[in-house]
């Protein structure tokens, strides 16, 4: 399926071509496949003018892939906070994924930030999976304290049903899971699962990457999947 111009524009971060064709009446918001359009794109390459540019032309702020990812998501993803702020400003809306990719990458002033603007900490993706389920997983230290002492919640569970604890210790984060323990979190069995989820969120990856007519992600994960299936690349 061939791609929008302005979509390719962006993914080769040339903003002359994408003003030559918002000049000629090309639709910013067209999105390939997979929903991303040239401001996700250019948020997820941290091209900030370009951002600026199509926010400024009229770009939707707030458009999702198919997967949930945003341009605030991306922004967050990267730790890009003056991205974020300049988001913000022009009144971007918060997700459910924002925090959960922000805290997975380790970006403790891009979740600072988006706790700040009203955030829920404990949010979960459609797998269960939370912002402190994913620091703790890849042993982001400080943001695992700071979700902790903003009240996130360590015996929520997963589809898998694990807690942030017990991935913590699945993945030989001994100094999360002491955190953990003593934010109240215990060492619990976890119950029979009916169906196993990715470890994963939901945000798509490297969507300035991908090729159309690539399957959806969904699409490839099936009920007999393995726990530890990773949708990263």
């Amino acid at each position: 399926m061939e791609q929008p111009e302005v979509v390719l524009a962006a993914k080769s971060s040339d903003l002359e071509a994408l003003k030559k064709l918002h000049k000629n009446g090309k639709d910013l918001d067209e999105a390939n496949s997979s929903g991303a359009t040239a401001l996700i794109i250019a948020a997820e390459k941290n091209q900030e003018e370009m951002v600026k540019y199509l926010v400024e032309a009229g770009a939707n702020l707030d458009v999702e892939t198919k997967m949930g990812g945003t341009a605030l998501n991306k922004a967050a993803e990267n730790g890009n906070v003056e991205l974020m702020n300049y988001l913000f400003k022009k009144g971007v809306k918060i997700g459910g994924i924002a925090l959960i990719v922000a805290a997975r990458s380790g970006n403790l002033d891009a979740v600072k930030l988006l706790v700040e603007k009203g955030a829920d900490v404990n949010a979960q993706q459609r797998w269960g999976h939370t912002a402190l389920m994913l620091a703790a997983k890849n042993g982001n230290h400080e943001v695992v304290k700071y979700l902790i002492s903003q009240g996130a919640d360590v015996k929520i569970r997963d589809k898998n049903g694990d807690t942030a604890m017990m991935i913590a210790m699945e993945n030989d984060q001994e100094d999360i899971a002491f955190l953990l323990k003593r934010a109240g979190a215990i060492a619990e069995a976890k119950p029979a699962k009916e169906k196993p989820a990715p470890v994963e969120v939901d945000d798509d990856d490297d969507v300035a990457d991908e090729i159309d007519d690539t399957p959806d992600v969904d699409d490839l994960v099936s009920d007999d999947e393995p726990d530890d299936i990773d949708l990263d690349d």
